[in-house]
C-alpha cells in the first residue's frame, strides 16, 4: 500500500471509489447489487467508502460479476475468478469527506459505504494501483 493511502486511511478524513476506468469527476450512476442485497445497495449515486483495501477490490472486480466480499474473514470470492486479471489497473479516486455535505451522505453496509446523493464529486487526487494489490488485504477463494 502507498503511504499516502495508510496516512489517509488512519485519519479517516478522505473516502475512496475503485474503478477500473479513468475520470475527471465521479458521477452519479445507478449500482449493480445481486437479489437478496439491501435497496441502499442499488442506488442512482455516488458510492465512496472509507476502506481503501474495499475499494481496490470494487475497482478490480470483473464486471457484471457477482463478487462476494467477507470483510470478517478478509476474503473474496469471484463469480468467475478466471475473469479477474491481476494486472489491470485500479483508478482509487480520493475524495476530502468534509467537502461533501452532510445531508447528501447516508452511511449504509454497517458504515463501510457511503451513498452521496450528489450528481458529481471532483476528486482531491486519483492514484493506479494493480488489481494484485488486493491479495495484501484478503484472500482470493
Amino acid at each position: 500500500m502507498k503511504v499516502s493511502c495508510l496516512r489517509e486511511m488512519i485519519n479517516n478524513m478522505f473516502l475512496y471509489h475503485g474503478s477500473a476506468k479513468k475520470f475527471s469527476k465521479l458521477k452519479r450512476q445507478q449500482a449493480f447489487a445481486p437479489a437478496g442485497r439491501p435497496s441502499e445497495e442499488r442506488r442512482n449515486a455516488i458510492y465512496l467508502t472509507k476502506d481503501f483495501a474495499f475499494a481496490l477490490i470494487s475497482g478490480a472486480s470483473p464486471l457484471d460479476q457477482i463478487t462476494e466480499v467477507n470483510h470478517r474473514e478478509r476474503t473474496v470470492h469471484f463469480e468467475n475468478p478466471e475473469k479477474f486479471n491481476p494486472e489491470q489497473t485500479v483508478y482509487i479516486y480520493i475524495v476530502d469527506s468534509t467537502k461533501i455535505p452532510v445531508d447528501k451522505q447516508e452511511w449504509i453496509d454497517d458504515n463501510r459505504q457511503v451513498v452521496v446523493d450528489l450528481d458529481e464529486i471532483e476528486p482531491d487526487r486519483v492514484e493506479d494501483h494493480k488489481a494484485s494489490e488486493i491479495y495484501q488485504y484478503y484472500k482470493v477463494v
